[in-house]
């Protein structure tokens, strides 16, 4: 055991690993990470967003098809780019008389999650593709909020 260690007080080495979470769960930030196996360049994605009336799954599915194309322009090799989109959505259900209505809130929430394995592609590029990507959802999510803001 070290000095640090030895006079039995009772503390924590987990700083960094808290706030590392924290930014990933941060709306609106870009957390990526990339490692290489074997041949293959893993990149691993995140980005927490708020959402109005959007089609999110088809907005996610262009940002990703656009990334692929160009890695494909680049004389990369897509094994698979995979996004998983946990959403929170809230709904409101009003009773008048006997008639219910329900309305979607415009403040929804989702976490997008995104794995590319990709080849034959520099690790930075594919980086930067799949940042892109999740930029270019950010962006459009943007501008949706500024016109219904409008």
């Amino acid at each position: 055991m070290s000095e640090h260690h030895d006079n039995n007080t009772r503390h924590s080495h987990e700083r960094k690993q808290r706030i590392r979470i924290k930014a990933k769960d941060t709306p609106g930030v870009i957390c990526i990470e990339r490692s290489i196996h074997d041949e293959a360049i893993v990149i691993s994605g995140s980005l927490t967003v708020e959402y109005g009336t959007v089609n999110l799954n088809e907005l996610i599915a262009g940002e990703l098809e656009k990334a692929a194309q160009a890695i494909k322009e680049l004389n990369g090799v897509v094994g698979h780019i995979k996004a998983a989109v946990s959403a929170t959505t809230t709904d409101m259900i009003s009773v008048t008389d006997e008639k219910a209505m329900v309305t979607r809130s415009q403040g929804n929430t989702a976490r997008i999650a995104v794995a590319a394995i990709v080849f034959t592609i520099e690790a930075a590029e594919a980086e930067r593709l799949i940042r892109k990507a999740l930029a270019g959802v950010r962006a459009i999510l943007r501008e949706e909020k500024a016109r219904e803001s409008e």
